[in-house]
């Protein structure tokens, strides 16, 4: 699916336009405040699942979605799902993944600026206690790799971009936790709330103008994380840019 924010963001007073497009197997979420279109967007998504399984699930994403906005200065363009199974070496596994498109301001029109910052910022953030890194050489990028990250600076079509891959342990929410199931009681008594291994996959790209465009994938299905980075590419590789004509005097 193909989409151009440029009609919701003159809505809001943003000036950014930018299109891109998604791989079909992603769902695209309404907004969480909205009160239609998400039992048919979960029905897409869960086709085997009742009301009650539906209702659940509508009621867990709407409850997570409003925190991809934190921050006051970022815009939400988009949120989607994927769901459904991959093949693993013969086995057919959980594929699951929610893919947020954010704007924020960059204070830079200069884009090969603003990815550097971007990039150095990054780097610090994610290396600053590791000394043995690997050096990644690549066609179109080049960068670091240490032991649960991956940087790179990258070349796209629209021009640059800088993409990252972490892996986390994901401490559950306790009200998750407990509606679920899932939570562990230890021997004092306490509730002991599960972990859970998440990829981050983000592709960061600086816009003619002073915003970057943010491309982040959460996806629990560390196992298909190849998968999803070449999803994450696939997006980056489809972004254009309409660059509003200055005024002439």
């Amino acid at each position: 699916m193909t989409h151009n924010p440029l009609e919701a963001a003159a809505a809001r007073e943003i000036p950014y336009a930018f299109q891109y497009a998604v791989p079909d197997e992603f769902v695209r979420l309404p907004d969480p405040t909205a009160s239609n279109g998400w039992r048919e967007a979960l029905a897409k998504l869960i086709p085997d699942a009742d009301e009650q399984q539906l209702a659940s699930a509508i009621d867990q994403l709407r409850a997570t979605l409003p925190g991809l906005s934190a921050g006051g200065e970022e815009t939400v363009a988009l949120t989607a799902l994927c769901l459904g199974t991959e093949d693993v070496d013969g086995d057919e596994r959980l594929s699951m993944g929610l893919l947020a498109v954010t704007v924020k301001p960059s204070g830079h029109r200069d884009r090969l600026l603003a990815a550097e910052g971007i990039y150095r910022a990054k780097e610090h953030k994610l290396f600053a206690r590791e000394r043995d890194l690997k050096e990644l050489d690549f066609a179109l990028g080049k960068g670091i790799q240490g032991r649960q990250d991956m940087l790179l600076a990258a070349k796209l079509p629209s021009g640059p971009g800088i993409m990252s891959t972490s892996l986390r342990l994901l401490t559950l929410p306790a009200r998750f936790a407990a509606e679920t199931g899932i939570a562990d009681v230890a021997s004092t008594g306490e509730t002991v709330r599960p972990t859970l291994p998440t990829a981050l996959l983000q592709l960061i790209v600086p816009a003619p103008r002073d915003y970057c465009v943010y491309v982040t994938i959460s996806t629990p299905s560390v196992f298909l994380l190849d998968s999803y980075c070449g999803r994450l590419a696939q997006i980056g590789r489809t972004f254009t840019f309409d660059v509003p004509k200055e005024a002439t005097p």
